[in-house]
């Protein structure tokens, strides 16, 4: 992000509470960090539980934050992120109109329950099958489940979001499925663009993409020099 920074724009990372970072999860049990489970932490209590639902409030009171600071001109605010960043890039411009534009590369927690239709071939997911495996074998909670989960997925912020979209997907991902950023994308209402990378899977996207970022988020022109159109 060093980038944006020598080019004089502000730069504001958050870290979420309770994932390895510094951050814990306020006097919540279990108390400091996880790795796993956080999709479902909560769910079984329901929606005001979850443990995203505080990390989309994180979201929106950090933007406030920011809109509010003297130097930053809150008409311009963007928000940028990649798998787990891609999905909280795309919540923050759900929850928060000053959200001007977003880039989002292969976005996180979408469409729980197509997740479960592919079934567990993803890490990133793994703790949804772990819940029904060892806590309702015969899915009797299911459907509820997905109800409380709903609240948390970013497919349903998608209509929400008023400005400008740019969503990166590579079509080898089998951490955050295709499928699932599809259904993000389809229900976007505003300006919007959508790009492929068939050999990629959820993986670094250096060729380009950086420079297609910085363009989208900074208004440049950096060229690509084997593309030309």
């Amino acid at each position: 992000m060093l980038a944006y920074t020598v080019a004089g724009y502000g730069v504001v990372s958050m870290d979420v509470r309770g994932q390895s970072g510094y951050s814990t999860d306020g006097d919540r049990s279990p108390l400091g960090n996880t790795v796993k489970g956080q999709i479902i932490r909560g769910a079984v209590e329901g929606p005001d539980e979850l443990f995203y639902k505080d990390v989309y409030l994180d979201l929106y009171q950090l933007i406030e934050i920011v809109a509010s600071l003297p130097q930053v001109d809150d008409s311009k605010l963007a928000s940028y992120g990649a798998s787990q960043g891609g999905a909280l890039a795309l919540v923050a411009a759900g929850l928060n109109p000053r959200i001007q534009r977003t880039v989002a590369i292969y976005p996180f927690l979408s469409d729980f329950r197509r997740v479960l239709e592919i079934g567990n071939t993803s890490e990133a997911y793994d703790e949804l099958f772990r819940y029904f495996k060892f806590h309702d074998p015969f899915h009797e909670t299911e459907d509820r489940l997905m109800q409380t989960l709903a609240y948390i997925d970013v497919k349903n912020f998608a209509h929400r979001i008023k400005g400008q979209v740019h969503m990166i997907t590579g079509l080898d991902d089998d951490v955050c499925y295709p499928e699932t950023q599809f259904a993000i994308y389809n229900r976007l209402e505003g300006p919007k663009e959508h790009l492929i990378m068939p050999e990629y899977a959820h993986e670094a996207m250096n060729v380009q993409v950086n420079d297609r970022v910085y363009n989208w988020l900074c208004g440049s022109k950096i060229p690509f020099r084997y593309v030309e159109k």
